[in-house]
């Protein structure tokens, strides 16, 4: 997973500060029925939003196209959903091109992890997957590195 400053027009047009991009070679998790985080740390002070969340090439298993459930959830510690509930990103199942995230955000007071679930199917292992790219345009800022400590 590659987390990315995006260029300051990129950040006016979107309201994003970041992109992240996630594909297949990330699933690494061989073990059947068995769900996958990647993280994002986040300081104590910083703010997180979702902006929205862009499925480039469908996830797939070129080799079995029974693996055709894999879905996303967006969250953290305290709501495992509070950015995006479960959306489908297999092209084998109904995948979801475009979803929006939950751009009020949400300001840490302690450091966390935002953290993207992918669930894995029963009986299919995620690293099977050998195909599929998601980008996801996010804010991410560290609120004290603005205006005085007090």
């Amino acid at each position: 997973m590659l987390v990315e400053e995006l260029p300051f027009n990129d950040r006016v047009a979107l309201g994003a500060t970041h992109i992240v991009r996630i594909t297949a070679d990330d699933l690494t998790e061989t073990v059947a029925d068995t769900n996958q985080t990647l993280t994002i740390p986040m300081k104590d002070g910083s703010l997180f939003a979702l902006v929205a969340q862009k499925l480039v090439t469908a996830f797939s298993d070129a080799s079995d196209t029974d693996l055709n459930d894999t879905q996303m959830t967006w969250g953290d510690g305290g709501d495992a959903d509070r950015y995006l509930a479960s959306t489908q990103i297999n092209v084998n199942g109904t995948e979801i091109d475009y979803a929006p995230g939950r751009i009020a955000g949400f300001a840490y007071n302690v450091a966390d992890t935002v953290n993207i679930l992918v669930g894995s199917m029963t009986g299919k292992s995620l690293s099977d997957i050998d195909t599929g790219e998601l980008i996801a345009f996010i804010k991410k800022v560290d609120l004290p590195r603005y205006g005085p400590h007090v």
